[in-house]
Parts: structure tokens; C-alpha cells; sequence
């Protein structure tokens, strides 16, 4: 996907753009599939995140698309990619230009929904024959808003009581990004780079929650009003060393690449609940805060070599080591009295550490009509997670073996077909291993799980391009042990709470459509079409699931270039009806429309977009699994017009 030069999604987030993606989808605790297989692995320019589903989400959420460049859609990488993401891989390539001598560009940007956000940034590049230097920093803020309705119903022996609950969240963030590097060009052979990245992003939130508790003949008989304040920081920066060298003009390269980071993560939360009861003066008020600081190290390093055999044949070969700790410390506090107490039942500290060798061999070579291309990956994990509060260690070794194949035979100049084959493995991420309760008020809580094993995934596709433009294709994957988000209720105490736990297997049919055709010399239109059949079953500890469900997604981009250097484009998609989990969600969808003005011999763009036009872009979801019954509403502030202003200086000619 180009993102840099799109009207439509000039001023969005990253967010927005990843939804409006051929085949991808994300739901309301962001999480992203692929063809409705979940399990993606999401890279920022070839490197892993490593964090949760719902620090990406955030990340994601305040990432402004002036830092994008293009997003890849991988759904069956080669061996030369790391073997985590069950479904592919999403790569987001953040911009950098290479043009010789001196440019770069500006951007401002004004987005207005039921509340504003703004962005400005601006880009460097200078190259000449002995180096390329280049810089960039983007700053954005924001407001937003998020309204959500929750049914819960509880049974009591023949009692039941209901909990209807409506929150409003209302927050804002300021985010700032930077990156800079140097290639250093040793000779004609050899390069030497580093970059350096840093994204700093702060977040309020003030989230209203009430909640009525009515009983048997659907009457309140009491309730509580919780007021969460949550100051939070996420923070990251990141430093790459690199070395490429081309060996010689047949293509034979040796690139060495060394990285570390570290992210540290900040919240603060207070919780003032409010108990009250309707047929009586008695009332009271219970106060806690929790403070949540977490950090994240990395380092690795891997080396790639490719060496061509003849000109129809090429052998790549590749090892990548990768170390990750992380450190976890959740105090909770209860006030009696005005005075902090802590909570020793709900206070935490959790450390993990995981590292993974990896190595592969890949082979490709064409014969006249067909194309192939095999390889082999392995990676061996040591893990180990300490928890500190308890003295609970747990610690895991184990070696895996992921085989690729590729195959592609041209019948005619119109007609081929590709066959494809890749084994992959999803790792619980260390949240999802810690089983420190992460409450959102008193009766609703997210827990997780440290007995929580890797999913293991065959994927296989079968796809056929017909005129070299429309391709049909069916893909079918098998996963055991399957990582799903479990909710589960305690009709006692009247609490509900998400975990995630293995289940036995899960199956996915699918078949796709793309049809990407020049309609008129004016418009051009790409079109996808998804339909996919998920199949889940196994047992979990509160018992047997067996879901099945056939849903499709659609997504269409158009562009039309007007006259007098105007542009316009229109997007939009649509999911049916479809199983997150244990949820079944309601259809979703929502169409965006843009357009572009070129002035100054094209230095200059004005593009202005309205994003989610019948604010469509919400989530409808409904449970009904063992004991536990509800129903799920969330609206945010989609609906946004957004105007946005570029200018690029400096030469923009390249020699040949």
C-alpha cells in the first residue's frame, strides 16, 4: 500500500489506514487479522515490536501517516523473515528519501471530529557520493472520545440480576517522533548506516463509568459510579548498525545488522467508585490508585548472505539472535482513612526474559514456466518468567522447525499459477503471561495466564493471476493449540474477567478476490474481496467452545485524476458479521473520501478528506458462552474532516 502520496489518507493514523487495508482487520482490543486468521506479527521497517495488543493499538493510534511511507502485506513469508505472526506479517516502511543533493519537505495538518487534533513535521535528506544523511521529527496532538455500553446478566440458582453499564472516555495525547541516520558509503561495494529512532507519547484519560444492578423483575436496587483518572507515557527509542555488501554484479550480498531499544511504559491510574443504593440513604465511597511501570529491552543481531548460482538460481543463508527482558512492578493501593494502603492480593511484580537463535537456508531457482523457491527456518526459545510476588518461576526451552515452499508455473503471458506453503508459530506475549489482575473498576478485570503455550499454524495458498492483473486465491490453514481471549464470569461476586488460554485447534477456509483495473485513463479502482470460514473447538477450564462461522470482508480504492492538477479518491470497506474470540460481532464499516490540489509545479499539495463520512466505524458484539451472557456497544470519534498541507524543497532530480 502506498501511504506517503494518498489523499485519503494524508493527515489519518496509522490506525485508520491499517483498517481501510485489503483483508485486514482490527478489533476493539487491537488485535489484527489477516483474512480473518489472527496472529500478525507487525514489523516497523523489518523489525518486531514486541509489544502488547493493546501498547500497539495505542502506538498505532497516534502514529500520524506523514511518517509513513508504504505498508506491506505479507500472508506467507519466506524463511528469510522471523517465523512468529500466524496469519503474515505487516511491515510499515517509515519514510526516507534518497534523492542526491539537498530536499525535503514540510506538513501541517487540522483534523476536526466532535473534537480537533493537529499535526507538523518535517523531513531532511542530503546525498551526495560519499554518504546519504537524513532526519525527520513529526509532532501530533490529540483529542478523542470512546462511549461504550455493556449488558452483563448473572445467575444465582433461579435469581438473576443484570448489570447495565455505560462509560464515557474522554482523553488526549501528544506524541513526538523522531528518527535520523547516516549512510556512509566505504566504496562502490560497501555501506556502513545507523539510525537512530525515538517515539515519546503521553496520554490522559478521564473515563466515566456507571453502572445500574438491577434485579430479577429488572428493577435497580443498587449501583456505582466509577471515576478512573490515568496519566500514562509510552516511550521508545531505538538504535540500528548496519552493513551491506555487494559482493559482486551478480547480486552475491552480505548484510550484518545489529539493533537495541528500550521502551519504557508509564500509568497512573485512580479509581474513585461511588456505591449508592436507590431505596436507601446508605451510600459509601471506596479510593485506590495503581501505578504500572513497565520496560522493555532489546538487542539483536542477524546476518543475511544471497549468493546467485548461475542466472536462473540463487541460495540465501541467515542467522538471527534476539535477547528480551522485561520488567513489570504494579503496586496497588487502597486508602482508608485518606491514607495509602496496599493491596498485597492485587499488587504485582513480574520479570520475564526470553531469547531466540535462529537460523534458515533458502533455495530458489526458474526453469523456462516455473518458478520455485524452498526453505527452512529453525528457532530454538528459552524463556523464563519470575514471579516476583509469589517466588513463581517458570522457564520453557524448545526448538521448532518452520519449512516454506514456494511454487509459480506461467501457463501462457496471461494466465499462472502460485502455490505456497509456510509453517509459523505465535508466542504469548509477556502480558499475556503475567497473571497480575489489571482491573478497570471493581467487577471487571483483564487477567493473564503463565501456563499460556505458542500456537503452531500450516498455511497453505492456492492462487491464480489471470491478464497479470486479477488473482483469485484459496488458502486454508490448521492451528493447534490456539491462543484465544477467554471471558469469564463469577456470578457470585458479580465480576467479569478476560484471559486468554490455549484451545485445542482451530481450522480457516478462505478464498479471495483482488481486482485492481483501469476503469477509464481517469480512474483507476482496486478492489478485494475475503471470504473466510473460521472454525474453532477445544476445551478451556470452563469448558467446551465450539464456534463456527463463514464472514467476508470487502475493500475498494479508487483514484481519479481531474483536471487543473486536481486529484480525488474514495475508499471504504466492510466486514460482515464474524467471531472475535468468544464474541460475535455485529457487521462494521465505513466510507472515506479525499481530495488533492497540486500547486507550485507540484511542491505543493493541499489535500483535504473526510474520514468514516456516515460515521458507520462501530462495534456491536454480543457472548453467550457457558454462564456467561452479554451484550457489547462502542462508538468513538471516527467521523473526522481533515486538512492537510505539504511542501517539498531541494533538488528532486536524480543523475543517472
Amino acid at each position: 500500500m502506498n501511504v506517503e502520496n494518498s489523499i485519503v489518507s494524508a493527515g489519518s493514523t496509522a490506525l485508520e489506514i491499517l483498517k481501510r487495508s485489503p483483508g485486514v482487520i482490527v478489533d476493539n482490543d487491537g488485535n489484527i487479522s489477516i483474512k480473518g486468521k489472527q496472529g500478525v506479527q507487525v514489523l516497523i521497517d523489518g523489525k518486531p515490536t514486541y509489544l502488547s495488543a493493546s501498547d500497539l493499538y495505542t502506538m498505532l493510534r497516534n502514529m500520524s501517516s506523514d511518517q509513513l511511507a508504504t505498508i506491506e502485506i505479507i500472508t506467507n513469508p519466506s524463511a528469510r523473515y522471523d517465523a512468529a505472526g500466524n496469519s503474515g506479517i505487516l511491515n510499515i516502511r517509515l519514510r526516507k528519501k534518497q534523492n542526491l543533493g539537498m530536499n525535503g519537505s514540510l506538513n501541517l495538518s487540522y483534523g476536526q471530529g466532535v473534537y480537533p487534533d493537529f499535526g507538523a513535521g518535517f523531513s531532511l535528506n542530503y546525498r551526495n557520493e560519499n554518504f546519504n544523511v537524513f532526519g525527520s521529527y513529526n509532532f501530533t496532538k490529540g483529542f478523542y472520545f470512546e462511549r461504550t455500553d455493556l449488558q452483563r446478566r448473572f445467575k444465582e440458582s433461579t435469581y438473576t440480576s443484570q448489570f447495565i453499564q455505560h462509560n464515557f472516555d474522554k482523553g488526549h495525547y501528544d506524541t513526538h517522533e523522531f528518527r535520523g541516520g547516516l549512510d556512509y558509503f566505504l566504496n562502490q561495494k560497501q555501506t556502513l548506516g545507523v539510525l537512530v529512532k525515538g517515539f515519546y507519547n503521553t496520554n490522559t484519560d478521564n473515563t466515566t463509568s456507571q453502572t445500574d444492578i438491577l434485579n430479577t423483575t429488572d428493577v435497580s436496587d443498587s449501583g456505582y459510579v466509577t471515576l478512573n483518572h490515568s496519566e500514562s507515557s509510552w516511550n521508545s527509542l531505538t538504535g540500528n548498525l548496519n552493513y551491506t555488501y555487494q559482493i559482486d554484479t551478480s547480486g552475491q550480498e552480505l548484510s550484518v545488522d545489529l539493533d537495541v531499544a528500550h521502551y519504557t511504559n508509564r500509568a497512573d491510574f485512580r479509581f474513585e467508585t461511588n456505591h449508592y443504593y436507590p431505596n436507601s440513604l446508605n451510600t459509601y465511597t471506596e479510593l485506590a490508585t495503581n501505578k504500572q511501570p513497565a520496560s522493555i529491552n532489546v538487542q539483536s543481531i542477524k546476518a543475511d548472505y544471497v549468493k546467485p548460482i548461475r542466472k536462473t538460481m540463487k541460495v540465501e543463508l541467515g542467522a538471527k539472535s534476539s535477547f528480551v527482558k522485561t520488567d513489570n512492578d504494579v503496586k496497588y493501593y487502597n486508602y482508608e482513612d485518606d491514607l495509602p494502603v496496599i493491596d498485597t492480593s492485587k499488587t504485582n511484580h513480574f520479570n520475564y526474559s526470553e531469547r531466540i537463535s535462529a537460523a534458515y537456508v533458502s533455495w530458489s531457482g526458474e526453469f523456462e514456466k516455473l518458478g520455485l523457491q524452498v526453505g527452512l527456518r529453525g528457532e530454538q526459545t528459552i524463556s523464563e518468567g519470575d514471579q516476583v510476588t509469589t517466588n513463581a518461576v517458570f522457564k520453557r526451552n524448545y526448538l521448532e522447525w518452520f519449512p516454506s515452499a514456494f511454487l509459480t508455473y506461467k501457463f501462457t503471458g496471461n494466465y499462472e499459477v502460485k502455490l505456497s506453503y509456510s509453517r509459523r508459530i505465535d508466542r504469548p506475549a509477556y502480558q499475556q503471561l503475567n497473571p497480575f489482575k489489571y482491573f478497570l473498576d471493581p467487577y471487571t478485570y483483564q487477567q493473564g495466564n503463565p501456563f499460556l503455550q505458542p500456537q503452531l499454524t500450516h498455511s497453505f495458498e492456492v492462487a491464480q493471476t489471470f491478464l497479470k492483473m486479477f488473482t483469485l486465491s484459496v488458502n486454508y490453514s490448521m492451528t493447534s493449540d490456539v491462543m484465544t481471549q477467554i471471558t469469564k464470569q463469577i456470578d457470585s461476586t458479580r465480576t467479569t474477567f478476560i484471559t486468554t488460554e490455549n484451545v485445542s485447534n482451530s481450522d480457516n477456509f478462505g478464498i479471495g478476490l483482488s481486482v485492481p483495473v483501469q476503469i477509464t485513463p481517469w480512474w483507476y479502482s482496486s478492489n478485494n474481496v475475503n471470504v473466510f470460514n473460521n472454525e474453532i473447538s477445544g476445551t478451556t477450564s470452563s469448558g467446551t467452545i465450539t464456534k463456527e462461522i463463514t464472514a467476508w470482508s470487502f475493500n475498494s480504492y479508487n483514484s481519479f485524476q481531474l483536471p487543473k492538477g486536481w486529484a480525488m479518491e474514495l475508499s471504504g470497506y466492510y466486514n460482515s458479521r464474524m467471531i472475535w474470540g468468544t464474541w460475535l460481532v455485529s457487521p462494521q464499516g465505513s466510507i472515506s473520501a479525499g481530495f488533492r490540489k497540486s500547486l507550485f509545479k507540484d511542491r505543493m499539495a493541499v489535500r483535504v478528506n473526510v474520514n468514516d463520512i456516515f460515521h458507520t466505524d462501530i462495534i456491536t458484539s454480543e457472548i453467550k458462552y457457558m454462564n456467561v451472557d452479554a451484550n457489547f456497544y462502542r462508538i468513538y470519534d471516527s467521523q473526522f474532516v481533515r486538512f492537510h498541507l505539504s511542501y517539498k524543497f531541494g533538488k528532486r532530480t536524480v543523475a543517472k
